[in-house]
Parts: C-alpha cells; sequence; structure tokens
C-alpha cells in the first residue's frame, strides 16, 4: 500500500498492521475449512454447529478486514494494483451467495459447497494480497 504525503504514519502503519493481520488470519481459516469440509463430505457427515459457526466467523472477518481497508483509503493508503477493490468485495459476497445456493438443498452437499466456496476464498485472499502490495 502506497501513503500519501501527509497522512499521519502511525495511524495508517496501524491500520495495514490490522490489514495484514486479518489477512493472515483469512487465508489459515478458510484453508481450515476447505480441509474440514472434504473431511465431513468423504466420511458422509453432517455439518455441525461449530462449522457453521466458524463460516459466520469467516465472513466477519472479511467484512471488517474490508471495512479496515476503507479506513486505510480514508487515511491515503492505495492499493499497488486498483484490481484490490475488486476481491474485497467478492471476498465477503462468496459465503452468502453459497448459502442462498443451499437453501433447501440436500444437507450433505453443504460441505462440498462451503468447501468449494472456501478453496475461492483462498484463492481470491491471495490474489488480493499480490495487489495490494508493491
Amino acid at each position: 500500500m502506497r501513503a500519501s504525503v501527509g497522512t499521519d504514519n502511525s495511524v495508517l502503519s496501524t491500520l495495514v498492521y490490522v490489514h495484514s493481520g486479518l489477512f493472515r488470519a483469512g487465508l489459515i481459516i478458510t484453508g481450515f475449512i476447505v480441509i474440514w469440509s472434504v473431511a465431513l463430505y468423504l466420511r458422509k457427515l453432517a455439518s455441525s454447529g461449530s462449522y457453521r459457526a466458524t463460516l459466520v466467523l469467516t465472513e466477519g472477518l472479511f467484512i471488517v478486514q474490508g471495512l479496515i481497508g476503507i479506513a486505510m483509503f480514508f487515511a491515503g493508503a492505495r492499493p499497488h494494483d486498483p484490481l484490490h477493490w475488486l476481491y474485497g468485495p467478492l471476498l465477503v459476497i462468496v459465503l452468502p451467495l453459497a448459502a442462498s445456493y443451499l437453501s433447501g438443498r440436500d444437507g450433505r452437499r453443504e460441505a462440498l459447497v462451503y468447501g468449494l466456496a472456501a478453496l475461492f476464498m483462498f484463492g481470491l485472499a491471495i490474489r488480493a494480497y499480490m495487489t495490494g502490495h508493491v
């Protein structure tokens, strides 16, 4: 991220630090969801409450990361590549899209669909990192 001249660097550097930390956490959690989803699907097990709670927390994590990214923008930071702005909204809408697809469908597919969504999110997070840094 580039910063404009005249911004408070301590606030901006804190925002960058938190934004980067949330990226790492998001990468780890989406990777974990992929593995968990594969295990559930292959073992033909139903999704548990803790699995669904992890999905909700993941969604919250990416929403908070996006809000911090917006704060960084107002603090003067800009991504290396403007394409970076595409990945944040995509990361936020993937799980709700998967949930709407699953509405009223067979429960066994749930782990498969969320696992594929998490794999997609994992790739999006990596790509967002690549476009956000110099």
